[in-house]
């Protein structure tokens, strides 16, 4: 009898769990935005929020990221993906001098995310997470 029960145990949970199967995302550009304002502006009012924007399109990803810092800063984008986590590192390489504060902009463009996969999401900005999620094909 136990042996019975174990089989029928064994059954149901091997039917019910589930592969989540990877694709094969991989980024593919990094675009540059710049500061938002033109060089010796500044805010007038208040300041542009960080904000980030996500996009998925049949098999491709964009990940828009717009933070506010110090105006003539350097930064040095990269991402990684490892399983099914996508991270995004922004970080500052030369910290400007300038007496302003700019809205920066970077567009990453991923292609490669098959039409039923998850991904887990973090975007670093000097160290210190900023924002992270999960990404769902195809129900964003």
């Amino acid at each position: 009898m136990k042996t019975i029960v174990l089989l029928i145990l064994c059954i149901i949970l091997i039917d019910g769990c589930t592969i989540i199967e990877l694709g094969n995302l991989k980024c593919v550009d990094t675009i540059e935005g710049g500061c938002f304002l033109k060089k010796g502006m500044s805010f007038k009012g208040d300041p542009l929020i960080d904000t980030l924007l996500y996009r998925a399109f049949s098999d491709s990803l964009d990940i828009t990221v717009g933070f506010n810092a110090n105006c003539c800063s350097e930064f040095n984008p990269s991402t990684s993906i490892k399983a099914d986590s996508i991270v995004v590192k922004i970080l500052t390489t030369n910290v400007g001098l300038c007496d302003c504060i700019c809205y920066y902009t970077y567009d990453f463009k991923f292609s490669g995310a098959g039409n039923s996969y998850n991904y887990s999401f973090y975007v670093i900005i000097d160290d210190k997470l900023r924002w992270t999620g999960e990404l769902k094909f195809p129900n964003w």
